[in-house]
């Protein structure tokens, strides 16, 4: 129960490194192509090299609200670190994606050793496509999420104001199949996600919202909320208190035996 509770993709958004590079050939073209566009969308939206502070505030179907305040830490594309803030009872839980593995430490989980007879810290390796607190995102929504390189995006609508684009997985290991995403013309800033089983049933919905100004040119959502398809009354919400990108992180935060410092 612990495990399916507390494990869990921040960003999708969670991070941002590059911020909204103005690409002008791009924007004074009538020959946008979806690989523009999706590219001008990951500069905006790009994992790489941050640091981050988030609160993530769970709506569940039960009527309870929980919320958590997190540190995200990213070093390259393959590279993640997270670890909650709060609550007190929550405090100190990390997760470290290397590639395609996450792992888990919970500092209230210990194990016995049966000779030495001594406590030692619970580290385990967990799936990404699991829930992460328990909310409507998912492991790798906030440790790894690259539509750039998993995707492969075509426009499906031009409308006056906004792009319409779908996006089929390049292979099955990812943790959606497809995803239909809108974006604003002129800015090319993320207004709403669809992520979709490979049936193309709809799973949830991710709505962009309070564009910011994260400083050195980064402008980017700061609060997403996520929508359920399977439980219409659960949401989830995640706003970004803080957000540097081009950061060098402390490599050790990116080592296994690091989990728990």
């Amino acid at each position: 129960m612990v495990k399916k509770t507390f494990v869990i993709g921040l960003l999708v958004f969670l991070a941002c490194s590059y911020g909204f590079a103005e690409n002008k050939d791009i924007l004074e073209s009538n020959n946008v192509t979806a690989k523009d566009i999706i590219g001008q969308v990951s500069q905006i939206m790009a994992l790489d090299n941050i640091v981050s502070e988030q609160v993530m505030t769970i709506c569940r179907k039960d009527a309870t609200i929980r919320q958590y305040r997190l540190k995200i830490m990213t070093s390259g594309k393959d590279k993640a670190f997270a670890e909650v803030l709060e609550p007190k009872q929550f405090a100190g839980r990390q997760f470290l994606r290397l590639g395609d593995a996450v792992w888990a430490y919970f500092p209230d989980r210990i194990s016995i050793e049966s000779k030495a007879d001594r406590r030692v810290k619970m580290t385990i390796r967990v799936s990404g496509r699991e829930t992460f607190m328990g909310g409507d995102f998912t492991d790798y929504d906030v440790l790894r999420f690259n539509l750039l390189e998993d995707y492969l995006p075509e426009i499906v609508e031009d409308l006056p104001d906004q792009y319409v684009l779908k996006l089929k997985g390049k292979d099955l290991n990812h943790t959606y199949a497809t995803l239909r995403l809108w974006v604003r013309k002129g800015d090319f800033q993320p207004i709403r996600m669809e992520f979709y089983t490979i049936s193309d049933e709809l799973i949830k919905s991710v709505f962009y919202q309070d564009y910011r100004n994260f400083g050195e040119g980064l402008i980017r959502p700061g609060m997403l909320e996520v929508k359920s398809a399977i439980l219409p009354t659960s949401k989830t919400f995640l706003e970004i208190i803080y957000l540097k990108r081009g950061v060098k992180n402390p490599s050790y935060r990116f080592q296994r035996p690091s989990l728990g410092r």
